[in-house]
């Protein structure tokens, strides 16, 4: 089996040196920040304040100087915070305010129709941009949620759980809280390949998975590294309940396994750590080395370990 050997592949920016394009990233995220952080009624109160302030604006600059521009700012942000249907009502809220402040500025057209219309066309033009936002906003949450899936199985990938080991070994290292990491291979999994084809390995693998998600708590992680490999991270779990975890997946696959004939078992590997790992790479090695030594006794067993402190380095498994 392939053993995870590291975390980050990202090559190190040289010191002195800024990448191209990241100079304005830290205004632009702290505005993007700080606006995620707003809740939905704020937002809603603070598109509320855009329309009316650009509308105040639009009727002292009277019409000749035009700033319909500006109302797009309150409907794309309704439509990227709140929703499309929002963002329509946006849309129509601020096309009035445009025509109320056009007339109230003393602007006389030759018929009163040609008021509405232009108010329309700049309805249909605002609503325009809140379903392009919208859409925008949900086919990037579509492409973030893909990229944080295993296609195959669709627990989370080896990326995302990283990213949610990174954030308990913070929470371990300010708060003390524990956490448990369970290294899951399948033994002799090859032969299901070898023997029946690759489709009754995939079924196996989704097997694994799903069985493990049924085991976990809502709070808990199932993530798929990569192969025939599965890791667990167990929030806030000591070792009885993270036994209690094991027990009820290991019981529940051997069932899956016999009942689809698959000749394959599971070796598990797990670490209690009371105290932060010093790496996300050393708190899964140090559950993986754990999972290679049940292999090396026989496979098809589970060995817990307690760790209080940061872990020794891990050794390499055979």
């Amino acid at each position: 089996m392939a053993r995870l050997r590291r975390v980050n592949e990202m090559e190190p920016v040289p010191l002195g040196e800024e990448p191209a394009g990241d100079r304005d990233q830290p205004v632009m995220k702290g505005v993007l920040a700080s606006v995620a952080r707003l809740s939905r009624p704020q937002v809603v109160a603070l598109a509320f304040a855009g329309v009316a302030i650009i509308g105040a604006i639009d009727y002292v600059t009277g019409i000749e100087l035009g700033v319909s521009l500006f109302y797009l700012g309150p409907v794309a942000l309704i439509a990227w915070r709140v929703g499309a249907r929002e963002g329509y009502a946006f849309a129509a809220l601020s096309a009035a305010t445009w025509l109320a402040a056009d007339l109230a500025a003393g602007h006389v057209y030759s018929h009163q129709a040609i008021s509405i219309w232009n108010a329309t066309i700049r309805l249909g033009f605002f609503a325009i941009v809140a379903g392009l936002v919208d859409a925008l906003r949900v086919r990037l949450e579509i492409e973030g949620s893909l990229a944080r899936t295993d296609t195959l199985t669709g627990v989370l990938n080896r990326r995302a759980f990283i990213e949610q080991l990174e954030f308990a070994i913070g929470l371990a290292s300010r708060d003390g809280q524990p956490f448990g990491v369970v290294y899951v291979d399948l033994d002799d999994f090859k032969k299901v390949n070898d023997v029946h084809g690759h489709s009754e390995g995939d079924r196996v693998l989704r097997t694994v998975a799903r069985t493990c998600a049924e085991s976990v708590r809502r709070t808990d992680v199932v993530a798929r590294l990569g192969g025939d490999e599965f890791a667990l991270l167990l929030r806030g779990s000591d070792r009885a309940g993270a036994e209690g975890v094991i027990t009820k997946a290991r019981r529940t696959l051997a069932a899956a396994f016999r009942s689809q004939r698959a000749g394959v078992t599971c070796s598990i590997g797990a670490i209690i750590f009371q105290g932060a790992p010093r790496s996300v790479e050393e708190a899964i090695e140090a559950a993986d080395a754990l999972m290679y030594e049940v292999k090396k006794q026989g496979k098809d067993s589970v060995a817990l370990r307690t760790i209080d402190a940061a872990p020794e380095a891990a050794p390499s498994g055979g």
